[in-house]
């Protein structure tokens, strides 16, 4: 793939065409409905939106794993927040992996980490 830098106009979006280009593709992964609200989308894609589904200020990449098909309003709604879905995952490995801190292995009344005896 090239680099997208390549492609950044005067104002530092990607081509006109670049941008038609790779809702094609996202709408060929992952079909004509918004990501997020699921509601059906313009067969031209002209309501589409691609939005970063890790926000570009996170994850500066325009990589088609990176990317999604988003309707006007969700695309605002959601703007350079992270989804809920990515922060509960990167939470609750940092839980577990915060929990041989907190709750080192050792014997708790006669009970181990499983809660067997």
């Amino acid at each position: 793939m090239t680099s997208p830098s390549k492609h950044r106009n005067k104002k530092g979006r990607g081509s006109s065409r670049r941008r038609r280009h790779l809702r094609g593709c996202v709408a060929a992964r992952d079909g004509l409905r918004c990501h997020y609200c699921r509601t059906p989308l313009a067969e031209d894609l002209s309501d589409a939106t691609l939005d970063h589904y890790v926000p570009w200020s996170m994850w500066r990449a325009n990589d088609l794993a990176n990317l999604v098909l988003a309707c006007h309003h969700c695309n605002e709604a959601k703007g350079a927040a992270l989804p809920w879905t990515v922060a509960y995952l990167l939470l609750a490995h940092a839980k577990t992996a915060l929990a041989a801190y907190v709750y080192p292995p050792g014997d708790y009344a006669g009970f181990d980490q499983n809660g067997s005896r």
